[in-house]
């Protein structure tokens, strides 16, 4: 059965401030890579996914400093990936977003169980919400287009809610060189498919 969205919301209420405070300090530090890679002429990264690894790197690290002491917080580290519990009520993942706003994942036991709204996880109760906590960049990766959490059931998002900037928070860009997609008349490269992302993205 998929969780309920009013639910979800109350429960996570408290913490969106702190997760979108995540998702900003992580895309500033590739902000800060990509910068150093223009002003040195390194030349922008070739794949998106690239991008993806990285920013999911720089989540997982300041997720587990910012939530890890927080009593409320069970904080589950694998190999590939890092999950949360809130408050024994709400088990999460932070994912790239795809065009349909869902995380995409090699397609492990895990990951079918994480993405089955009736997949069971143990030690959790069957009743134990599971959601994405997705942030999708714009078309140039300049910036963060939109931080959602989101309800799945296997490849249908059943619903999602925004995790909003800050009011008058500033919203810094990339150099345009950085862009995966950007044209480098000194870099000759092929055009670059749309490819799945890793677990880890």
């Amino acid at each position: 059965m998929s969780p309920s969205k009013a639910e979800v919301q109350r429960a996570l209420q408290e913490y969106e401030p702190r997760l979108r405070s995540i998702f900003e300090r992580a895309w500033d530090e590739w902000r800060q890579v990509a910068a150093f890679m223009s002003e040195n002429r390194m030349g922008p990264v070739l794949y998106q996914r690239t991008i993806a690894n990285f920013v999911f790197d720089a989540i997982a690290r300041h997720a587990i400093k910012e939530l890890g002491s927080d009593d409320a917080v069970h904080v589950k580290v694998e190999a590939q990936t890092v999950k949360f519990v809130f408050g024994g009520e709400v088990l999460a993942r932070f994912k790239k977003g795809d065009e349909n706003k869902l995380g995409r994942n090699i397609p492990t036991q895990a990951a079918m169980t994480f993405e089955d709204a009736d997949g069971l996880f143990p030690g959790l109760p069957p009743e134990t919400a599971k959601v994405e906590f997705v942030w999708i960049p714009n078309e140039i990766y300049t910036q963060l287009e939109e931080v959602l959490v989101v309800a799945r059931d296997g490849k249908e998002r059943v619903w999602d809610y925004p995790i909003a900037a800050e009011s008058g928070a500033e919203v810094a860009s990339l150099p345009l060189s950085q862009s995966p997609d950007t044209d480098n008349d000194e870099l000759v490269r092929p055009r670059v498919p749309n490819e799945q992302e890793f677990e880890d993205g």
